[in-house]
């Protein structure tokens, strides 16, 4: 909307899709609507409305009531299987109440008479049909960055621990019932203080942000990667055994590319553990693997390990 409340009816952007059996209307409708800027699409009957719908997306139907083929309500309601949020204006020459309750509960717009008393009541209907439309759109847009940032961490662009939290206590609860394998792995960045002493905090983000992405790229869709909490990241990886579980933290050290001049600071611990029966919680799984990250931190770091368990039984089976 301007700012007289009134809909903007020029400069406006969008795809138009103009139905009428009418070619001398249809022709009138679609150059007007060219010159607000819109991109047209003329047909003449419900079949070919029906068939450009297979073919293209439209921002607005623009649509005669009654036409051969298929009538303007069934086109929009094929339409809307296609696009439920697609916006659509009838065009009648009968207007009764019937008509026009009948219209918007099959998710119409808004409908014009014809003929029209004036283009400006077409372009002023489009105008506002677009312009919804396209706050719509907006909204769930921004809504869907909204959700997004709840469960993102704003540094390395992972998941948070809050998302974290959720997706390991379902993993977890699923590992168990149905008896699969599931890892997780938990890094440490061994020289992020260092980074951050020589070359500052602005250096220190980078280098966080230059191990996320060589999670990222690690990893399958389906795992889930997250920021546990300062240099530290756990990965949780559904179906994915223990032997699996080392190669591919190993394999995110090795994909790690630092700047030349952080390269003797920049290197990784490790810790990896496997659901097993102890575990009575999640909190229980997460201190395996704590303790496995400790023990890398303690042998000097730059290693994997595993919690002790683990590594027992890794011994016994060799």
């Amino acid at each position: 909307m301007q700012g007289n409340g009134k809909p903007r009816t020029e400069g406006l952007t969008g795809r138009v899709l103009i139905a009428d059996d009418d070619a001398q209307f249809r022709s009138m409708l679609s150059r007007r609507a060219t010159k607000m800027g819109l991109s047209v699409l003329e047909v003449e009957d419900g079949e070919q409305a029906v068939a450009a719908l297979g073919i293209e997306r439209f921002d607005l139907i623009v649509s005669d009531l009654y036409m051969p083929g298929y009538s303007g309500l069934e086109v929009i309601q094929k339409a809307r299987e296609v696009d439920p949020e697609v916006h659509a204006v009838i065009l009648t020459a009968s207007a009764t109440i019937e008509t026009a309750i009948e219209a918007l509960r099959s998710g119409v717009y808004d409908y014009l008479t014809k003929p029209l008393e004036s283009l400006s009541d077409f372009e002023i209907t489009v105008g506002r049909a677009l312009e919804h439309a396209f706050l719509l759109q907006e909204n769930k847009r921004l809504f869907a960055e909204v959700q997004r940032l709840a469960v993102t961490d704003a540094l390395t662009g992972l998941y948070n621990r809050h998302k974290l939290d959720e997706v390991l206590a379902t993993e977890f609860e699923r590992a168990r019932r149905y008896k699969r394998p599931l890892s997780i792995i938990m890094l440490d960045m061994d020289g992020l203080k260092a980074i951050n002493d020589t070359y500052g905090h602005p250096a220190g983000d980078v280098a966080l942000r230059i191990v996320a992405d060589a999670i990222r790229k690690t990893i399958r869709r389906v795992d889930l990667p997250a920021r546990f909490g300062g240099d530290e990241f756990i990965i949780v990886l559904p179906e994915v055994p223990l032997d699996i579980a080392v190669r591919i933290a190993e394999r995110i050290s090795e994909n790690i590319k630092p700047s030349q001049e952080q390269k003797d600071m920049f290197s990784l611990s490790g810790g990896v553990a496997q659901l097993r029966e102890e575990h009575a919680s999640a909190e229980d799984f997460i201190r395996a693997v704590d303790e496995a990250l400790y023990r890398a931190k303690r042998a000097g770091g730059a290693q994997i390990m595993l919690p002790v368990v683990e590594q027992a039984t890794v011994v016994e089976d060799n």
